[in-house]
């Protein structure tokens, strides 16, 4: 049975490298790859997501590759999982959604036997343009929103079999799609302003403090307020109004911040 085990592990990891391979050729990609290892068995997986022309969202057959699961209960695997739903090794996605709306992908993680110490390291970052934001939200542990970048690539945390695997989720952005009433682009700012469909999001740094946050119509009147104070913490206000332009407007200890963002409800 252990034989039997160990040929299917094999043609899993020859399969998935045959299409890595595919995908990794051209390095002008905007490509980002996902490795997880870790644990006392010292299994490693990866994942992969593509942004390219022709992608949807849903499991596209020309160009995703199903996530094929190991038969060790033991095994560490990650994977995302697409719009319909469908989990996947290789997750391909609409080229021009990378320029134009928040991209947030469920990567899911699950371990074996006892647990441990395990690693996420991202890399192909480098395919991206500069302007492109990712970032990694643990859920199992808060809102917090962690910058992956060159610097800093790699996310170290404690996993247990008995954990939900939806627990990981990664955004990618281009946050200079959103500018305020100057044009002056979030990317510049210590809050980060933008929104995606009828939410809008705030990321609130470490080391700043948040008061007081309001959203105000193209009117002037006031549609929603929140009061936060915590620090390093992400902010999701939901607009349930007629799309439009809308005004928000972020209290922190020592500055005002106003950005304008279209709202589609």
């Amino acid at each position: 049975m252990k034989a039997t085990t160990t040929l299917f592990t094999l043609i899993l990891v020859l399969a998935l490298s045959a299409n890595c391979q595919d995908i990794t050729r051209d390095k002008t990609n905007n490509l980002l790859k996902i490795v997880t290892e870790g644990g006392d068995q010292g299994f490693v997986d990866e994942a992969y997501i593509h942004f390219r022309e022709g992608a949807t969202t849903a499991y596209d057959v020309p160009y995703d590759s199903k996530k094929w699961y190991s038969m060790d209960p033991e095994a560490t695997m990650i994977w995302t999982i697409a719009s319909d739903s469908t989990n996947l090794a290789i997750n391909k996605l609409p080229l021009e959604d990378l320029h134009a709306i928040l991209n947030s992908i469920p990567l899911q993680f699950v371990c074996g036997y006892g647990g441990g110490e395990y690693i996420l390291t991202f890399s192909e970052l480098e395919t991206f343009g500069e302007n492109i934001e990712i970032w990694l939200q643990d859920l199992l542990i808060g809102n917090d929103w962690i910058n992956v970048t060159a610097e800093e690539s790699v996310y170290t945390f404690n996993g247990l079999p008995d954990e939900p695997a939806d627990r990981f989720r990664i955004h990618i952005l281009d946050p200079e799609v959103v500018t305020d009433v100057s044009g002056i682009s979030t990317a510049k700012k210590p809050v980060k302003i933008y929104a995606s469909k009828n939410n809008i999001y705030i990321i609130n740094p470490v080391g700043s403090v948040i008061n007081d946050i309001k959203i105000y119509n193209i009117l002037g009147s006031e549609v929603n307020h929140k009061i936060t104070s915590a620090s390093g913490t992400l902010n999701i206000i939901q607009i349930n109004e007629q799309t439009g332009y809308y005004f928000a407007r972020v209290l922190t200890d020592n500055h005002v911040y106003t950005e304008k963002v279209l709202i589609i409800y």
